[in-house]
């Protein structure tokens, strides 16, 4: 077995941007932006604004002289952009893209690009590789910038992806207004960032693991623990309709009105169950510090999604092997991929532990106790709860007990439904049920950060008439998850480089 190191593995996100020596302590402590007031390019400037928006405000009131000088500012800023696009361009007869050769073809064509500060058209010549007939064309500045889904400048693609997150595609739009920004039509952006999002989905692992989200990262604590789980949310999905009488009358219903755009397709709603899962790092006093957050659609590959996971407690526990892992979720076994995986997968000598969580095992005794309904007399809600929690057998206990109660011949239906649901779910899941050793190593029981997944997945899924399709569901729950572990950018621009080419004149 290796030696285990004395120093515990850090994982931190970089902090903010230091500022020199000499800014002043409270500087530093109000986070004040660092700027140097003796540079005389940069005061010429600002007199330069100053003198500008006064001419142009309408009174001298403070929020209008404001308004004046950031559509100033607004303004320069997209002359800076058009004036780099332009010079990017690429004019050349012949040139290599990433060292294969490339010609001009002589019809005109221009490059439409978004930016935060607006849209850009930019006149530039189409290429096609060499020896190639027919074959696709394409604008060598797409290349050079790395615009992403064919029209996003790359500033705005991560600030729109990374809101999108968070926000509805309205909200993202309405947000960046609200700053100052000119972005393209919510049409235009929510297109754009759905094959954004489309392909982050595709690659997630690889980003996760290329983008050196993890060297990045150091804890600002020593690790005592990990936990994982996995979960399901529901989510409402707009499904095409197969041939079939419901089909066929929606489409003669279309055939009654008047369209100027092609007819939809016929569809419907229904609700799937998405998948949510987590990673969260404890100190060593037990205090949830961390939690990295993953999800899939209703029809994902369940073992791609526990793969990420995995990826992630190996990366933290491949130097500290005496760090417990233990999987915490619902006994059912649809989830079952989780444990397996650890099975498989965990470097040998790495304590693990697999639980079924707590508030779901006593949710079954509560649905007993709210059965019998005669005020609980002899507080069976805490005594359950004392014997899981402070007996090494508490489960087992808890079933004798349950066996005791199903005997009576005298139960009313309902306790007698109550009482058997719960004596079969803690039958079955008895050596799932070791809370007490758990908790004297300092570990976890109850899957409070798998359900809170679960309730941040649906605050960006769940809106009123929200409905998607699986792409859409897909990307938006790995832009998501990623957002919420902190690491939408460190991906997106790692992504955004793959986008990126090396053109030359040939």
């Amino acid at each position: 077995m290796p030696t285990q190191p004395t120093e515990p593995r850090k994982i931190s996100a970089p902090g903010p941007r230091e500022s020199p020596p000499a800014t002043p302590p409270y500087a530093q402590e109000r986070q004040d932006p660092w700027i140097d007031r003796t540079n005389e390019w940069l005061d010429t400037m600002a007199e330069a604004i100053l003198q500008r928006a006064r001419e142009l405000a309408r009174d001298d009131s403070w929020m209008e002289r404001l308004s004046a000088e950031r559509s100033i500012v607004a303004d320069l800023m997209w002359l800076c952009e058009q004036k780099r696009l332009e010079a990017a361009r690429t004019t050349e007869p012949r040139i290599t893209i990433d060292n294969e050769p490339y010609k001009r073809l002589q019809q005109e064509s221009t490059c439409l690009y978004h930016g935060l500060w607006g849209a850009h058209v930019v006149d530039e010549p189409l290429y096609r590789r060499e020896g190639v007939r027919n074959g696709p064309t394409i604008h060598p500045l797409d290349l050079v910038v790395g615009v992403v889904d064919g029209s996003l400048l790359p500033d705005l693609a991560l600030a729109a992806g990374g809101l999108a997150a968070v926000q509805t595609t309205p909200e993202v739009e309405a947000t960046l207004e609200r700053l100052g920004f000119h972005p393209p039509s919510r049409t235009t952006l929510k297109n754009r960032l759905d094959g954004l999002y489309a392909d982050m989905a595709t690659t997630a692992r690889e980003l996760e693991a290329e983008a050196e989200v993890r060297v990045e990262e150091e804890l600002d604590f020593e690790l005592g623990s990990i936990s994982c789980g996995l979960d399901r949310f529901s989510a409402r999905m707009r499904e095409n309709l197969a041939d079939g009488p419901k089909r066929e009358a929606k489409l003669a219903a279309q055939h009654e009105r008047e369209y100027q755009r092609t007819p939809v397709e016929p569809y419907e709603c229904n609700w799937r169950m998405a998948w949510a899962g987590n990673v969260t790092f404890y100190d060593t006093d037990g205090a949830a510090r961390r939690t990295l957050r993953f999800g899939a659609d209703a029809d994902a590959d369940v073992d791609e999604l526990v793969a990420r996971m995995i990826d992630e407690i190996i990366g933290a526990v491949e130097c500290r092997r005496d760090i417990p892992v233990v999987s915490i979720q619902d006994g059912a076994a649809e989830f079952e991929a989780l444990p397996r995986a650890l099975r498989e997968r965990l470097p040998e000598g790495v304590p693990r532990w697999q639980l079924v969580d707590f508030h779901h095992a006593v949710a079954y005794l509560d649905a007993v106790i709210v059965a019998r309904d005669d005020g609980d007399p002899y507080d069976m809600r805490r005594t359950y709860r004392n014997w899981l929690l402070d007996e090494d057998d508490g489960a087992q206990r808890v079933v004798r007990h349950l066996r005791r109660e199903a005997e009576k011949s005298d139960l009313e239906p309902a306790v007698a439904t109550a009482t058997h649901a719960a004596l079969t779910y803690f039958e079955k899941r008895r050596p799932l049920m070791k809370y007490k050793a758990a908790r004297q190593q300092g570990m976890p029981i109850g899957s409070g950060a798998t359900e809170s997944t679960c309730a941040l997945y649906q605050l960006r899924v769940k809106h009123p008439g929200s409905q998607l399709h699986v792409p859409g569901l897909r990307g938006v729950i790995t832009a998501r998850g990623l957002q919420l572990s902190g690491r939408f950018d460190a991906a997106f621009l790692h992504y955004q480089a793959t986008l990126r080419a090396d053109v030359a004149p040939l």
